[in-house]
């Protein structure tokens, strides 16, 4: 059976919607400045996906706590040591539950300990346990730099290897990363490659709207249309979306009882 994930509409009106198995073999790029609707992007397909398959969700900014109210995630606080981080997603996987890791309120070199530590659990769960699953992790340059960044050196070197496997390595243990950024420009470049499918928002830098337009196909002339993309707008392309660049609308999520909804 093919599950299709509703994201929202295409330019001509047509339902835009991911494969989700084709997703979870192929991963997925997210790129779009503050404000452009890609945290909006990611909620709604977490909500979409959510009875189908076993999630993980890195959260920087805690913006994703409020699906344990509607689907039971699991929120993990990251107050605690790298060894019981590891060992906690090595029950997240055993017990196929999904999961929410909060780094709200951590200093970057914290978050991004953290996160590599969570993340390396996933990818040494074993085998019996390598059930599908979907690992998001939003603000991805901060965990995957281009470049050194706030972290120390070392922080930063096991992070870097902990996504470079997710991207590279994971899809044999079952492991689909979904990564949202920011800025290309400050993403590692191994780490991106490995995505096949891509949803680029609004962006104004040029080397920016260059590395969106080389992995859409775009010549520099259409590069500039990303400049002009309104809030919740993403061009789209990859084996789970389409096969050429489409312009879609990602429609609403529905936010818990509470919580501030968009726009």
């Amino acid at each position: 059976m093919t599950v299709s994930v509703d994201m929202g509409a295409k330019a001509g009106g047509q339902r835009a919607a991911f494969d989700l198995e084709e997703l979870l073999a192929t991963r997925l790029l997210v790129q779009g400045n503050s404000g452009s609707g890609k945290s909006h992007l990611l909620r709604r397909l977490l909500e979409q996906s959510a009875p189908w398959v076993q999630q993980a969700i890195i959260d920087p900014e805690g913006d994703f706590v409020t699906l344990a109210d509607r689907f039971g995630h699991v929120v993990v606080d990251a107050v605690g040591s790298e060894r019981d981080l590891a060992l906690i997603a090595a029950r997240v996987r055993r017990h196929r539950v999904s999961v929410v890791l909060n780094l709200e309120g951590l200093e970057v070199d914290a978050q991004v300990k953290a996160a590599a530590a969570f993340l390396n659990g996933l990818f040494d769960a074993e085998r019996d346990h390598w059930y599908p699953m979907l690992v998001v992790v939003d603000e991805a340059q901060l965990f995957a730099p281009a470049a050194s960044g706030e972290a120390d050196g070392e922080a930063r070197r096991v992070s870097l290897t902990a996504m470079t496997n997710l991207m590279c390595r994971g899809r044999k243990r079952g492991l689909a990363g979904v990564i949202a950024t920011q800025r290309l420009a400050k993403l590692a470049k191994n780490v991106a490659a490995e995505a096949s499918n891509f949803m680029m928002g609004r962006t104004f830098l040029d080397i920016d709207m260059a590395r969106a337009a080389d992995l859409l196909g775009m010549d520099r002339r259409q590069a500039e249309t990303f400049r002009n993309l309104e809030r919740g707008q993403f061009v789209a392309l990859g084996p789970a979306i389409g096969r050429r660049a489409e312009a879609v609308r990602v429609a609403r999520w529905r936010p818990a009882a509470g919580a501030p909804a968009p726009g």
